[in-house]
Formats: structure tokens, C-alpha cells, sequence
């Protein structure tokens, strides 16, 4: 585990001791962007799901760091705190439950990603945690 607080610069230690991160979910906007483009392996995923912090800041691509990761970066409208709020109201008023395909244990968890590639899925496929 590595603490982005005591360690501002974490994306070069997190590309040292993977080898690079495939997927970065970034949620810290422009306050660790940099680190993730450094943190990313070659041709790795980043997704944004935001671009300004509270302040109003807005992300920058620095150039360099991007010439030398060659992510792909992608945006996820995921939605404020009022279309969340909605959401949780229609969901508790008209009762909706999703569909479960099936449940696996935390153990079988490549499993579980090999039903789901299949294609054969019609719900969700969950991995349970407890």
C-alpha cells in the first residue's frame, strides 16, 4: 500500500514495483493526474472521473509525461450528488432489485472473470467479499 499523503510523488514508486498500472481510476483531479500518467504503463488506461478539484483547478496534460506513457485517457460522467440522490429515491420507491446472474467467493474470483468473458451472462456476476 502506498500512501499518496506521505508520498506526493507515487506514481514513479507504483511504475517500480508493477511495472506499470494497465487501469488508473483517477478521482484525485488535478491534484494527482501527473502521478497517474506516471504511474501508467505503456499504452495504459486512464479514466477521469473528474477534471477540477474544489477550487475550481483544472487538469493539465503535461505533454512530456504523456509522449512517454501513451495512455489512453477517458472521461466518466458519473453524476452529482443530487442525480445520486434521485437515483437512490427511484430506486427505493419503485422497489428495483438487479438481476444476479451468479455469486462467487472472493477465492474464485478468476473464475468468476472467466464466466463473465463468456458472454453468456444475463445479470450481474458478483464476486462476494465477506
Amino acid at each position: 500500500v502506498i500512501s499518496t499523503s506521505d508520498m506526493p510523488q507515487w506514481g514513479a514508486t507504483v511504475r517500480d514495483q508493477t511495472g506499470g498500472i494497465d487501469l488508473v481510476i483517477e478521482t484525485g483531479g488535478p491534484a494527482t493526474f501527473a502521478q497517474s500518467l506516471i504511474a501508467s504503463t505503456l499504452y495504459g488506461h486512464i479514466v477521469l472521473l473528474t477534471l477540477q478539484d474544489a477550487k475550481g483547478g483544472s487538469i493539465q496534460l503535461p505533454a512530456a509525461l504523456y509522449q512517454r506513457s501513451l495512455a489512453t485517457i477517458s472521461r466518466l460522467f458519473v453524476g452529482n450528488r443530487t442525480n445520486l440522490e434521485a437515483m437512490l429515491r427511484a430506486v427505493s420507491q419503485h422497489r428495483l432489485r438487479p438481476v444476479i446472474d451468479k455469486v462467487f467467493a472472493f477465492t474464485e474470483a478468476g473464475d468468476a472473470y472467466r464466466y463473465f468473458q463468456q458472454g453468456d451472462v444475463f445479470g450481474k456476476v458478483i464476486i462476494d467479499g465477506a
